[in-house]
């Protein structure tokens, strides 16, 4: 496992997938998630068939994060206040100095309070204007799509407010 690691949880790869540009999700550093991830994504397929997009990704361009690699009881310090995708990606994040990547509340809010690098789709939508993968009113229409069609969740509906 590599220092550093991008971990994401179910969100953002939902969001991408949702908007068919998992391209801009498996371009992040490093890139990882974990089997409770997959397995809730898996378990989403039949009701949100865009959710195949990224189980496409998932054990391609991003690599499943073993937990037999983390040790026994690594993630016993958060499993009760988190759900299993959640535990896992943190736990991840945490054991190797990674980022975090959710758009959960309880989980931004226990990265916050534990120091662990965080971002989200928003975050990851940021980047991807940054490096020229996409306009702003490109991320600023998926924003809006993510809000009224999936009810996501987002402090503003504009991009621009999180520029």
């Amino acid at each position: 496992m590599p220092s550093n690691p991008t971990v994401l949880n179910t969100t953002a790869p939902s969001n991408f997938a949702y908007i068919d540009r998992m391209d801009l999700v498996d371009g992040l550093p490093r890139v990882c998630t974990v089997p409770a991830v997959q397995s809730e994504l898996r378990a989403g397929v039949e009701s949100y068939p865009y959710l195949q997009r990224a189980l496409d990704r998932i054990g391609d361009t991003i690599p499943v994060v073993a937990l037999d690699e983390l040790g026994d009881n690594a993630a016993t310090n958060v499993a009760s206040r988190l759900d299993p995708g959640e535990t896992q990606a943190f736990t991840v994040a945490e054991i190797y100095n990674g980022t975090l990547v959710t758009d959960d509340g309880p989980a931004r809010a226990l990265a916050r309070t534990t120091g662990v690098a965080l971002t989200g789709s928003i975050g990851v939508l940021i980047r991807a204007v940054e490096d020229d993968r996409l306009s702003e009113a490109t991320a600023d229409r998926w924003l809006k799509r993510w809000i009224d069609e999936t009810d996501y969740r987002a402090p503003s509906r504009d991009f621009a407010d999180y520029r």
